[in-house]
């Protein structure tokens, strides 16, 4: 089965890819992070006293809830 050998590989090279510039760029420099990136190009921070969220705020909101609703389902309890 191929993904005997390909899930533990692709998710290695998942964490890899992450990991080490997100690492990099916090010790290095913290304008350079996924969260800083968020902050700033998908503008999440409008809801620390805005009150005004863009499409692109809502959208990232709602992708992630179900990216981690499906992806808990799946894995641990075998639905979705």
């Amino acid at each position: 089965m191929w993904g005997n050998w390909y899930w533990p590989r692709g998710l290695i090279v998942v964490f890899i890819a992450f990991a080490v510039p997100e690492l990099y760029a916090l010790f290095t420099n913290v304008q350079n992070t996924l969260s800083d990136y968020c902050w700033r190009e998908l503008n999440v921070n409008v809801a620390w006293g805005h009150g005004v969220h863009t499409a692109a705020w809502w959208f990232s909101l709602v992708m992630w809830l179900a990216f981690v609703a499906v992806i808990t389902g799946h894995i641990w309890w075998r639905s979705l």
